[in-house]
């Protein structure tokens, strides 16, 4: 529950960090995006959270060990699919989708993956070491 806890705040601390320089950096102004950004972060974060918490909590289960990497994969696919359910309207039935905007939007999503493996990784290692020392 610690190491949870540990994740969360990590990963609430970069994400806010990401987004304040997202927002003041690369956006300007004038930038009418059809989603708020802080909605795509807000979505993006929350289940960043979600995915490497369960990781977490079934890395301690024996039963799921070997599968983590596959579930972590399946995730993935869901997260996908739930942002396209989400956010369709909003984005894929807009007339016209300015490259700026493509770009301020698929830059939460790439950041929240690198992130997400980064922080699974380092649990996959752990375990692996702690599968070799048994």
């Amino acid at each position: 529950m610690k190491q949870i806890r540990l994740y969360g705040i990590l990963l609430a601390l970069v994400s806010l960090f990401i987004y304040y320089l997202h927002v003041h950096v690369f956006v300007s102004i004038s930038d009418k995006s059809p989603v708020p950004l802080d909605v795509i972060y807000l979505f993006n974060g929350a289940f960043s959270l979600l995915t490497c918490s369960t990781v977490l909590y079934l890395s301690n289960q024996q039963k799921y060990n070997d599968q983590i990497g596959f579930l972590y994969l399946a995730s993935v696919v869901l997260k996908l699919v739930l942002f396209f359910l989400i956010f369709y309207r909003p984005i894929f039935k807009t007339d016209a989708f300015t490259n700026t905007e493509s770009v301020n939007l698929l830059i939460p999503i790439i950041l929240f993956l690198i992130i997400e493996v980064i922080l699974i990784r380092k649990l996959l290692n752990k375990n692996s070491h702690l599968k070799n020392e048994s």
